[in-house]
């Protein structure tokens, strides 16, 4: 009995840091947001044009559409959830032969170490970045955690 509440606190205290780290995530997005930073700037900075998005839950769709807004092409998005049917994207996913982009960012940042691998295991050369180190960027080019 001792060993499964353990065991229950474990898995509770796993989901409170998952939300405790995109609580701070989505803080410094608006943050990011309210010193007028935007993503075609980086995207100019960077040299990138085309981009998928990895994962299209609740971050990943806000990406989107803030990448759209900025006049920025979305390529494709990828995503695990078979059911989600995507009206207007082309969807993938990590078993698929993914096309070459500029740049895949990864919306699950909790996560984001285990989906490059797999992203890197179908194709060395992608380029692969959090969504969080984007946001780390600001205008004078500084970027904030590791280069792309």
């Amino acid at each position: 009995m001792i060993y499964r509440c353990g065991y229950i606190l474990e898995g509770k205290q796993k989901k409170l840091n998952k939300y405790f780290t995109y609580y701070k995530f989505l803080d410094s997005w608006l943050s990011w947001k309210e010193n007028n930073n935007n993503y075609a700037e980086y995207f100019n900075e960077n040299s990138i044009e085309t981009v998928a998005i990895y994962g299209m839950g609740r971050i990943g769709k806000r990406l989107k559409n803030e990448l759209e807004n900025a006049g920025i092409k979305i390529a494709y998005v990828i995503d695990e959830g078979e059911t989600i049917i995507y009206s207007k994207e082309i969807h993938y996913n990590l078993r698929d032969i993914l096309p070459a982009v500029d740049l895949i960012i990864v919306t699950p940042i909790d996560e984001f170490e285990e989906i490059r691998n797999r992203i890197l295991d179908n194709n060395k050369t992608m380029n692969v970045i959090s969504v969080d180190k984007i946001i780390g960027w600001n205008k004078s080019g500084i970027e904030k955690g590791a280069a792309i």
